[in-house]
């Protein structure tokens, strides 16, 4: 997508990317590790990037990182804007945070009175 070209190699799924880091609970009793995120290491978005073997980025920081952010990459960090319980946005390996189940999620705030 957007003129980008993805070698299939590249591609990794949220427990295998979770394994990598040595994240345990990077799977779902109800629907399995097919539906597992990651937050953005330096926000509070759902990651779609995992590079390097140790850092998701969401599509913004992704950018932002290939523009030239990587030379100060504390200029990505945001403060969390987020009702999502996590650890702190940051530049380091601690700051890598497993959202859990998207469906479970999505199921929870589809229940949720209006």
């Amino acid at each position: 997508q957007g003129g980008e070209q993805r070698a299939v190699d590249d591609l990794m799924c949220g427990k295998c990317s979770g394994a990598a880091m040595g994240m345990k609970q990077t799977s779902c009793k109800t629907h399995g590790d097919s539906y597992i995120e990651f937050k953005c290491r330096y926000c509070c978005e759902v990651a779609s990037f995992f590079c390097w073997g140790h850092t998701h980025f969401c599509d913004s920081c992704h950018k932002k990182w290939g523009q030239g952010a990587f030379r100060k990459p504390a200029s990505l960090v945001q403060k969390c804007k987020c009702k999502i319980q996590h650890v702190a946005n940051g530049t380091t390996q601690a700051s890598e945070a497993c959202y859990g189940c998207s469906l479970c999620r999505i199921e929870v705030k589809e229940s949720a009175p209006l």
